[in-house]
């Protein structure tokens, strides 16, 4: 008997590759060039064959999803948020899984894809790009690994600088260097007071102009004490996904026990997203997120 999580975001938001909602002229970057990308550090995880350069400590976590009653396959989630984009590395072990299921995941349908090769390994590529949302995935096989390198965001942030700078500096071997990244929330924005925001109001869905854009969420692992009492049911959680693009002020509005709830705020705070925009800024938001525990 195994137990899984899955969560829910009601208010409605647009996933990393999907299609968005327009504001056309709202395209100016925050700021520019290399003010906006400023000092990168070099990242690698302990028994991964990869680094890259992120502008920020990201936050990971590290999961086994359910394959069959015999089999599961770790799975780990590296992102970053830095000027209204998300820099983020999936890594999966190949069970049951190849580059062209990959593709299906993270590619938009739309885009057409490419090879890419990077450090000797050819893997695969798409770009998708609409009037307020430009992005890019690169999957890679390495031995017995699977690696997706993605990058999301607004044309307010300047992404395109940062797609370059993060896809240039990818690394595939098996001796990587660079910060051992940990499990865990990462590196939280100073801005993190609403008080700092870009803009300190908080709205609602239907106020902004584009809703926020989660580009990495995360599931909440069960506890020890949660799976030999087989708890099931429902964590809600209310919270601000702000203009620095943080998950802030996260209120419980449903228990469960054994940690459950607690285990359901950790996760909350590792969501990294491209944050709703009004009156051509980023402003934050108000989201009720759902997380469901069950038995099967």
């Amino acid at each position: 008997m195994r137990m899984m999580c899955r969560t829910r975001l009601v208010v409605a938001i647009c996933l990393v590759l999907s299609g968005s909602f327009s504001q056309r002229g709202q395209t100016r970057p925050l700021v520019s060039g290399d003010q906006a990308l400023g000092e990168w550090q070099r990242y690698t995880v302990s028994g991964e064959d990869f680094s890259v350069l992120l502008p920020v400590v990201p936050s990971m976590s590290t999961s086994d999803t359910y394959i069959d009653a015999r089999r599961s396959r770790r799975e780990r989630i590296l992102a970053a948020y830095s000027n209204g984009v998300v820099y983020a590395v999936y890594t999966f072990e190949n069970k049951s899984l190849s580059l062209d299921d990959l593709i299906g995941r993270f590619a938009n349908r739309n885009a057409p894809i490419e090879p890419v090769t990077m450090d000797g390994i050819t893997g695969k590529r798409s770009r998708f790009e609409t009037d307020d949302r430009l992005g890019a995935v690169q999957l890679f096989a390495v031995g017995n690994k699977l690696y997706g390198f993605q990058v999301s965001g607004s044309k307010l942030g300047n992404p395109a600088a940062g797609m370059t700078k993060f896809f240039s500096s990818i690394r595939l071997n098996n001796q990587p260097e660079g910060n051992q990244v940990l499990e865990g929330a990462g590196e939280q924005p100073a801005s993190n007071s609403e008080t700092t925001l870009v803009n300190p109001s908080i709205f609602s869905g239907k106020d902004v102009a584009i809703k926020v854009a989660v580009i990495t969420k995360p599931e909440p692992r069960y506890t020890e004490e949660a799976r030999k009492n087989s708890i099931t049911g429902q964590v809600v959680l209310r919270a601000v996904f702000s203009s620095s693009g943080v998950v802030t002020n996260i209120h419980p509005v449903t228990y469960l026990p054994n940690g459950l709830t607690e285990r359901s705020i950790e996760a909350a705070k590792q969501i990294r997203f491209i944050p709703a925009i009004k009156d051509g800024r980023f402003v934050s938001m108000w989201i009720e997120l759902q997380y469901n525990f069950n038995l099967f």
